[in-house]
């Protein structure tokens, strides 16, 4: 199944939420090639596609989301 990187991110999310085993191994991650490789193995596996490009451009987005955040 192929789709929207945002679709596929959605539902990506939406497993992961789902699953406490599944974001411990996520969170547990601290390098981003790692990180890559065990969300598109996540998708593939989930019958899903995202390249390399695609995760790094959703690191970069939350990154860039969170430290724009306002807080109190």
């Amino acid at each position: 199944m192929t789709g929207a990187p945002d679709d596929i991110f959605l539902t990506l999310r939406q497993m992961v939420h789902g699953d406490p085993a599944l974001q411990a191994k996520l969170f547990a991650l601290t390098d981003a090639r790692e990180f890559d490789v065990a969300v598109r193995n996540l998708a593939k596996v989930s019958g899903l596609a995202l390249t390399e490009s695609d995760v790094l451009q959703a690191l970069r987005t939350g990154r860039r989301g969170w430290s724009d955040r306002k807080l109190p």
